[in-house]
């Protein structure tokens, strides 16, 4: 199978991008300090059915890192522009995490660029708790610490406690993090995390009119079921699933559920896709 690579020079920034598959476009987009990478437990199946597009956000992997601070509606009118820069919309796109809630933004602000939207472990704004989890995973990063130590002490918040408990998985786990050949940087990390902290998507999720899945899972302590069923309530005629296991990071756990979720919603949803 093809996959075309290259830089694209949209909305004041260079971002690298992948695409590649047979079928309508689906749009990936990763979370917060993660690049297109992040996307390699699925991204084979999903090119089965789909031309795929994966992406690093400004600040991460191969694309550029501007100054920051950076805000999700910046992130997501990058977004927007790579779609329009490449021709594809609509499309259909999967937001996890961070990347749900650059989706919550081209949702409620790029609604003509899409088909569908997955948002997967995503939240509508901030809690204390996740306040004080980042203020402590940016000391984590400054801090000396070893990177292995750094990777397991995050660990916890992303992996259901299930995966959790085998420790040659999570070590395996661990290395396999480590072995990223294109690691963010502080800079980039804490620029992207300004913005995801402050942004608020609740006062406007009722203007979206796309189809929308929220699909979290059980055992997602980050952004758990609460958080979940807040933005689906919130978006008119949003589908909720709670996938019965699977962490903050279900799609490196449990691919093969998470992939199967999706297609099958997006048959049922996605024009494109029936």
């Amino acid at each position: 199978m093809e996959i075309e690579s290259g830089t694209a020079k949209v909305n004041g920034t260079e971002l690298y991008y992948e695409i590649g598959g047979t079928g309508p476009t689906l749009v990936l987009i990763s979370g917060l300090g993660q690049n297109a990478l992040a996307w390699n437990t699925v991204v084979a199946a999903f090119r089965k059915d789909y031309r795929v597009l994966v992406f690093d956000n400004r600040g991460t992997g191969r694309s550029a890192v501007p100054p920051g601070p950076y805000s999700i509606d910046q992130m997501a009118d990058d977004t927007a522009a790579l779609i329009r820069h490449l021709g594809i919309g609509p499309v259909a796109v999967v937001g996890w995490s961070m990347g749900g809630s650059i989706l919550q933004s081209l949702l409620i602000r790029h609604g003509d660029l899409l088909r569908a939207g997955v948002l997967l472990n995503a939240l509508p704004n901030y809690t204390k708790v996740q306040h004080y989890w980042l203020d402590g995973l940016i000391a984590l990063r400054r801090s000396e610490a070893p990177p292995e130590a750094k990777v397991a002490l995050s660990m916890p918040w992303a992996i259901s406690s299930l995966v959790l408990a085998d420790h040659e998985r999570t070590a395996e786990w661990v290395q396999h993090v480590l072995a990223n050949p294109w690691p963010t940087t502080n800079n980039g990390f804490e620029a992207q995390a300004a913005g995801l902290r402050v942004y608020d998507s609740l006062p406007h999720l009722g203007q979206v009119s796309t189809p929308a899945l929220v699909l979290v899972g059980a055992d997602d302590v980050l952004t758990p079921v609460a958080q979940a069923s807040q933005i689906a309530r919130a978006i008119p005629g949003a589908d909720l699933e709670v996938m019965g296991k699977g962490g903050h990071s279900m799609v490196l756990d449990y691919p093969q559920d998470v992939h199967r979720i999706i297609t099958t919603w997006l048959s049922r949803n996605d024009p494109a896709s029936r």
